[in-house]
C-alpha cells in the first residue's frame, strides 16, 4: 500500500471546488434540454410495440434538431415512485444566455428612468397577440379511439415540435415572450376544453389582454362551439371605472364573450378620485374570514345561458369527486349527460384555483402564489349535476415585454436571474421614488461631499439625482437594511427581488388602459355602472342583502393572501392598504 501524502487545506478547498462545479454543471444538464419538448415526456408506457420504439425515437430525433435551450424551472430533487413523475408539469421556458442577462444588467445600471405619457398604458389585444399570426396556441390533431396511446402520442409531438419550429422560424428568440415549451402542460388544456361544456377564462384586471389570448377565443367559440365566460378577476386593485372600461372593451372586441368581475379580496375603501399624496399605509386585517365578490354574477351568467337546467344555489351540499387531486389521471374522463362542466383555464397565477374556492365557499384546492403551483387538472363537484376542473396554468406565445410577465408573476421571482430591468419597467409607470420614499444613494455625498486629496469634490445636482434601475434598488436595500453576509454590501438583487414580489401581490399595483379611456375619461367616470362597480368592490366583510355570496376562509397559502384592499394614489398606480409584514 503507497504511503499516504500530505494534504494541504489548499488542495482540500480546490478539491471541494471542484465538487461543486462539477454538481453545478450536472444540475444544469439536468435543468436545460437542447429539445424543445423533453424526451422525458415519451412514458414507457408509450411504447407497446418494436414499431412504436422507432417512432417515438425519430421524433425524439426531431425534437432535438431545434437550436434552442429550455430552461425547466421548478426542478423537484424527489425520486421517481411508480409512473408519477413530480418534474413531469414543471414550466418550460426558453432560456435566455448569459451575454443577454450581462447586457441587460448594464442598462439597468446606466439607463435613467424617464416616465413614460400616459397614453402608453393603453394597451390593446392586437398589440401583444396579432389575431391571425403563428402566434397562435397549438391545437390537439385529431384522434380516435381506435388509435393507440402511443400513435396519438406522436402526432402530438410531431405536430408541436413544427408549431415551435414556425414560431421560431418569423419572430426569433428576442422578440417572443416568455411561453410554455412543455408539450405535457398544453395537454392538459387540451383535456380540460374538451371535457368542459362552459370554458372560464381568468384574467387580471391589471392587465387583462396579457393573459387574453384570442386564439384561445376562436377555438372555444368556433371551433368547439363552447362557451367562453372572462373573468376578470382582482377588480378590487384598479379604480372602478377602469374596470367597467375593461368590461366595455372585450364585450365590443368579442361579442360571443361573456365578462364577469371578480375579486376574493373586495376592497372596504374605494374611491374614484385621485389623490396626489403618495404613500404605503398600514392596516390590521379584519378577521380570517372574507367574502368572494362574483360568484352571485357568474352563476347568473350560467343559468341564463343554459335557460334554468342549472340550479346553483350555494345551500346544495358539495360533493367531491373521484378524480379530485390525483396525482395521475391517464385515462379520459367520462362525461356524463346528466352533469355539466365548468372549466377554468388561464396564465400561472392569475387565480384559477382561489376563485375555483371563491365559487365553492371554502378552501378545497391547494394555492400558491408562485406560478406553476397547480400541476393536474383537479375537478371538485359544485353541485350534484355541476363540477368545475382547474387547469394548471400556462403561458401563450406573445410579444410582450419580458418585464412585463416578471411583474405580472407569470415567471417565478424567485428563478429570475436578472430582476433590475423590470423594476426600471416598473419605475417608467409608476412613481416608485415616491412610493417607496426613497433617498438617491448620491445625495450624501452631494451634501457633505468627497474629499480628494484634500479638497472636495463637488457633484451638480442634475446628474447625480438622475435615477437608474440600479440605483433604486440599491436605495430600496438601504432603507430596508438588507446586507450581504461577509462583505455587508447592499444587496441590491434581494432589493429588487422584494419589489418584484410587492408588485405581483398589488401592493404596488401598475395597472393599463383599455384603448381610447384617456381620450373618453370623463365619460367612463360618469358612466352608471361605475357606481354599481364601486359597491361590488367594497362589498364582502359581511354577507350581501341578498345572501348569494359565498364566504371564503383566508388561509397563509393563498396565492392572494397578502393582496388585500388597495388604495389608488395616483393616475399612475393602485397601492394597498396592509399591514407591513417585514
Amino acid at each position: 500500500m503507497p504511503r499516504r501524502k500530505p494534504f494541504s487545506s489548499k488542495q482540500k478547498k480546490e478539491q471541494l471546488q471542484r465538487k461543486r462545479q462539477k454538481k453545478r454543471s450536472q444540475g444544469q444538464n439536468e435543468g436545460q434540454s437542447l429539445s424543445a419538448v423533453v424526451p422525458d415526456q415519451v412514458d414507457e408506457e408509450q411504447v407497446s410495440s418494436s414499431e412504436s420504439d422507432s417512432e417515438t425515437e425519430e421524433a425524439v430525433e426531431k425534437q432535438s434538431e431545434l437550436p434552442r435551450v429550455v430552461s425547466k424551472l421548478g426542478h423537484q430533487p424527489a425520486q421517481l415512485h411508480g409512473k408519477y413523475d413530480p418534474n413531469r408539469f414543471r414550466l418550460h421556458f426558453n432560456a435566455e444566455s448569459q451575454e443577454e442577462i450581462d447586457k441587460r444588467k448594464h442598462i439597468a445600471k446606466t439607463r435613467i428612468i424617464v416616465p413614460v405619457e400616459e397614453n402608453m398604458l393603453e394597451v390593446s389585444v392586437d398589440d401583444i397577440y396579432q389575431p391571425g399570426s403563428v402566434l397562435d396556441f397549438p391545437k390537439r390533431p385529431p384522434w380516435t379511439y381506435k388509435m393507440s396511446k402511443a400513435e396519438v402520442h406522436r402526432k402530438e409531438e410531431e405536430m408541436f415540435t413544427e408549431y415551435l419550429e414556425n414560431i421560431y422560424t418569423k419572430y426569433g428568440d428576442k422578440s417572443l415572450s416568455y411561453f410554455e415549451h412543455n408539450l405535457e402542460t398544453w395537454r392538459q388544456l387540451w383535456r380540460v376544453l374538451e371535457l368542459s361544456d362552459i370554458i372560464l377564462l381568468i384574467t387580471d384586471i391589471r392587465h387583462p389582454v396579457l393573459h387574453f389570448s384570442p386564439a384561445l377565443y376562436d377555438y372555444v367559440v368556433n371551433d368547439l362551439k363552447k362557451t367562453l365566460v372572462l373573468i376578470l378577476n382582482k377588480v378590487d386593485l384598479v379604480p372602478p371605472q377602469v374596470a367597467v372600461a375593461w368590461r366595455h372593451y372585450f364585450l365590443h372586441q368579442f361579442p360571443h364573450l361573456h365578462v364577469v368581475c371578480f375579486t376574493c379580496y373586495p376592497n372596504s375603501d374605494v374611491s374614484t378620485e385621485v389623490s396626489q399624496k403618495v404613500k404605503l399605509k398600514s392596516r390590521r386585517r379584519r378577521g380570517k374570514r372574507l367574502s368572494a365578490v362574483g360568484p352571485k354574477e357568474l352563476f347568473e351568467v350560467i343559468e341564463r345561458i343554459y335557460k334554468g337546467k342549472i340550479n346553483l344555489s350555494h345551500e346544495t351540499e358539495l360533493q367531491s369527486s373521484k378524480e379530485f387531486l390525483l396525482p395521475e389521471i391517464d385515462k379520459e374522463l367520462v362525461e356524463s349527460d346528466n352533469v355539466y362542466t365548468i372549466g377554468l383555464v388561464g396564465h400561472p397565477n392569475v387565480g384559477k384555483s382561489s376563485i375555483l374556492n371563491g365559487l365553492i365557499g371554502k378552501k378545497s384546492v391547494s394555492t400558491s402564489k408562485t406560478p406553476g403551483h397547480t400541476k393536474h387538472l383537479q375537478t371538485i363537484f359544485l353541485t350534484p349535476t355541476v363540477r368545475l376542473c382547474d387547469c394548471p396554468g400556462l403561458v401563450f406565445p406573445s410579444l410582450i415585454e419580458k418585464q412585463l410577465q416578471i411583474l405580472s408573476g407569470i415567471y417565478p421571482i424567485a428563478q429570475v436571474k436578472e430582476p433590475y430591468t423590470s423594476i426600471g419597467y416598473l419605475a417608467e409607470r409608476v412613481p416608485l421614488v415616491e412610493l417607496l420614499q426613497l433617498s438617491h444613494p448620491e445625495e450624501e455625498k452631494m451634501e457633505e461631499g468627497d474629499t480628494v486629496g484634500g479638497a472636495i469634490a463637488t457633484v451638480s445636482s442634475e446628474s447625480s439625482l438622475n435615477w437608474t434601475a440600479w440605483n433604486i434598488c440599491d436605495a430600496w436595500a438601504e432603507k430596508k437594511q438588507y446586507f450581504t453576509a461577509r462583505a455587508a454590501r447592499l444587496d441590491t438583487y434581494r432589493a429588487a427581488n422584494h419589489l418584484l414580489r410587492l408588485a405581483s401581490d398589488g401592493r404596488v399595483c401598475m395597472f393599463f388602459m383599455p384603448p381610447g379611456y384617456l381620450a373618453e375619461k370623463e365619460g367612463w367616470e360618469k358612466n352608471p355602472e361605475v357606481e354599481r362597480m364601486i359597491l361590488l368592490q367594497k362589498q364582502g366583510m359581511s354577507t350581501s342583502d341578498s345572501g348569494t355570496l359565498l364566504s371564503l376562509t383566508s388561509e397563509s397559502s393563498d396565492e392572494e393572501s397578502n393582496s388585500p384592499p388597495t388604495v389608488h394614489s395616483n393616475k399612475f398606480t393602485a397601492l394597498l392598504d396592509i399591514e407591513e409584514s417585514d
